[in-house]
């Protein structure tokens, strides 16, 4: 196994614990049923913290994609996947339920997260270490 393959699923594996640790899986109620929430705001405090937890994983994605056709796509699509799993949790709690307006969060902060690793940020490695550098490219 590579060293890339392993420092990227270390990083996997860290984010994906701490997203659940902040998660807040607990719904405070029993499960059963699907419960679709209808209350919350599309302004409401847990956007920001959605966006937050979903970036790293998007950008993690925009990273491992990196050499495909679509690389922002990919690694939106790849960010988006906890959040939608923590909206199906949360959708078969009796007192919560699921929200697409927390995905939507997710969905864009994921693709903040691809767009940055993307767009901004560069590796290259060479014969004395690892170059880290600011780069542009136009390849959506």
């Amino acid at each position: 196994m590579t060293r890339a393959i392993k420092q990227a699923g270390a990083l996997a594996l860290t984010l994906t614990a701490s997203s659940l640790a902040h998660a807040g899986l607990d719904c405070g109620g029993s499960r059963g049923g699907w419960r679709m929430q209808t209350s919350d705001s599309w302004t409401g405090s847990d956007k920001l913290a959605h966006m937050a937890v979903s970036a790293p994983f998007g950008a993690l994605g925009g990273y491992l994609t990196r050499d495909s056709e679509h690389p922002i796509v990919y690694g939106t699509l790849i960010g988006t996947g906890p959040g939608l799993v923590k909206e199906i949790v949360d959708g078969t709690c009796r007192t919560d339920g699921f929200s697409y307006k927390d995905l939507a969060a997710d969905a864009l902060g994921a693709w903040i997260g691809a767009s940055v690793t993307h767009w901004a940020i560069t590796y290259q490695r060479s014969p004395h270490g690892m170059t880290v550098g600011l780069s542009y490219r136009d390849r959506f």
